[in-house]
């Protein structure tokens, strides 16, 4: 963002250091969120805030005034989460529901999912807290933990674009679980995403280490380097090791490191099939 762009200019030049600990980031950008969805209330449908109430369990409280009802439901549950990876969920729930669009009638100013969607990204630009947020092939909107701008821009984002319908799938439930800190069912969803996108690739329906050996038939046709792609088939090859070895057959723990390791290495081995693929 141009303006946190110009800060940090600005913090270079006098050589300041942000002093911000990750409990006071977390709370401007709590802060930044709550003035985005003040009204969000009275932009969901009531079906959807039935919905988010069922969904969290929680009473669902009409005030009238007038004889017209009034929620607060959606905004009050975002005013008291304390713990950050449910914050971050209630954020990704919100965009599940059913946003109408229109003029906001306190603001002023046209009012719908695209508009919070980019009101949200530039929160989340400004704030430093692990999250980003992009739109899928399907055009869902998804937040997945932050690692370096461009590896997410190039590996998670442009991967999330051209997966079809369940290999995006299985990929978005591995960046939930990795935000959850579930490292072994993260790992699960990275497989059958990349044993869905090889399926739908090779229009077949055989198993992940089957269709290794198909895609390595395929590549050989490649007159590129044969090096590269023997460390990329290797790569492939302990990929799907680790994944029966870690995550299929037993309970094994996975850590944050590794997790992401996975998303990375599995996102970029996809983003070149994907080429390869529609090359042969």
């Amino acid at each position: 963002m141009e303006l946190k762009e110009k800060m940090r200019e600005f913090n270079k030049r006098w050589s300041i250091v942000s002093t911000d600990s990750c409990e006071e980031a977390l709370d401007k950008f709590k802060n930044r969120i709550l003035n985005i969805f003040v009204n969000i209330d009275k932009r969901v449908t009531r079906e959807s805030i039935g919905v988010f109430c069922q969904y969290y369990g929680i009473e669902e409280v009409w005030h009238y005034e007038f004889k017209i009802p009034r929620s607060v439901n959606i905004i009050d549950r975002l005013k008291i989460e304390e713990d950050e990876m449910e914050f971050y969920r209630l954020i990704q729930l919100i965009f599940s529901l059913d946003i109408t669009q229109g003029i906001d009638a306190i603001q002023g100013k046209f009012y719908s999912k695209g508009v919070l969607f980019e009101k949200v990204k530039q929160a989340i630009e400004l704030s430093d807290i692990n999250a980003s947020i992009g739109i899928s092939k399907d055009q869902e909107i998804i937040l997945y933990p932050r690692g370096e701008k461009k590896l997410d821009n190039e590996l998670v984002d442009n991967v999330l674009s051209f997966l079809n319908n369940k290999a995006n799938k299985h990929f978005q439930e591995a960046l939930s679980f990795y935000q959850s800190k579930k490292g072994v069912k993260s790992a699960e969803g990275i497989r059958r995403s990349l044993e869905e996108f090889l399926r739908f690739k090779l229009n077949n329906k055989k198993g992940l280490k089957r269709n290794i050996k198909e895609v390595t038939e395929i590549a050989k046709k490649d007159k590129k380097d044969v090096n590269v792609r023997n460390i990329i088939f290797q790569t492939f090859d302990y990929l799907d090791k680790y994944f029966n070895d870690e995550s299929k057959h037993n309970d094994g723990d996975i850590n944050d490191a590794e997790n992401e390791y996975l998303i990375y290495q599995s996102a970029l081995l996809m983003r070149y099939l994907n080429r390869v693929l529609n090359v042969v």
